[in-house]
């Protein structure tokens, strides 16, 4: 599997992008730079206060300012879809478990028909607890209303009449109009601490790849991959054929970094390290380097080198 790099636009407006509505012109950009594809994630519901476990990020909201420009993802990816051709968009993470089944699985379809199949839906439970629980989800049943909401798209996105029967989502002899672009379906990447046997699991049994958390070390990472290829011999698949997908994040080396060429060198360090352990596709996270197109595109150049 060759290796990818791509972008994970921030939860704020780049400093280098005037307003939120030219993200999609700035995800043009990044496609005549060359990157592969482009990330976004979601909250629904924020408190007022947001401390991200990975140290950047951290948001504090109020009617007076808001600080936080995040967008709904598929819309965004729509009119992301529209203006490229070529740069993918992966969802890192969509918050599977809070959107209706029939909704979710019918909006990744149109976005794998419009983008001509270059959408991947990245699905995970997410860091913030609360915000399910005031959705009125149970924090605690957050994966494994995951797991199944994925498995209703599924069957969803399955030729001919579809039917299922689980804890939470019931139906039978049903179709989901449009089917997706592909025949086997939307693509789905599951994200998460796979060190987790049931995490590991469900990247497995459900996923074409796994999404590292994105403040995950080295550490995390490499046994994360171990663990899923563990999952492959219990169940019978292929490892190779398992995409994994990390950050650039780096936290420490991002809090130490005195320039942009120094931060450049620890990207490539981490790109090195990662690749040994089976890393295939790797995002610059916006959020913590904060730099413009053109030192965007140095990085992608030194990284590509490794």
């Amino acid at each position: 599997m060759a290796v990818s790099f791509g972008v994970k636009l921030p939860g704020l407006v780049p400093s280098c992008v005037p307003s939120l509505k030219d993200i999609p012109d700035f995800v043009v950009e990044l496609e005549k730079l060359g990157f592969d594809d482009v990330m976004d994630g979601e909250h629904i519901l924020y408190a007022a206060d947001m401390s991200h476990p990975g140290g950047a990020g951290n948001f504090e909201h109020s009617r007076v300012r808001q600080h936080s420009d995040r967008s709904d993802t598929l819309i965004m990816f729509a009119a992301i879809a529209a203006r490229t051709t070529r740069i993918k968009m992966v969802s890192g993470i969509l918050l599977a478990a809070a959107h209706p089944f029939a909704v979710l699985a019918r909006q990744a379809s149109t976005l794998d028909i419009l983008s001509e199949g270059r959408f991947a839906l990245g699905v995970g439970g997410g860091w913030n607890a609360a915000e399910f629980e005031q959705m009125g989800i149970p924090p605690g049943e957050r994966a494994a209303r995951t797991e199944e909401t994925i498995r209703a798209c599924r069957e969803l996105w399955s030729p001919g009449l579809s039917s299922f029967e689980g804890r939470w989502i019931r139906f039978k002899d049903v179709i989901c109009e449009p089917a997706p672009l592909r025949p086997d379906g939307v693509p789905v990447w599951w994200g998460g601490n796979a060190r987790s046997r049931p995490t590991a699991r469900r990247v497995v049994d459900l996923a074409q790849g796994w999404l590292s958390r994105e403040a995950a070390d080295y550490d995390e990472i490499a046994q994360s991959v171990e663990a899923i290829h563990t999952a492959c011999e219990t169940y019978g698949r292929d490892p190779a054929g398992i995409g994994v997908r990390a950050s650039l994040t780096a936290t420490s080396d991002w809090n130490a970094a005195t320039s942009v060429d120094d931060l450049i060198e620890r990207a490539m360090d981490r790109v090195r390290r990662l690749i040994g352990v089976g890393v295939t596709h790797f995002n610059v996270p916006l959020s913590y380097y904060g730099i413009d197109l053109d030192a965007l595109g140095r990085l992608l150049i030194a990284v590509r080198g490794v």
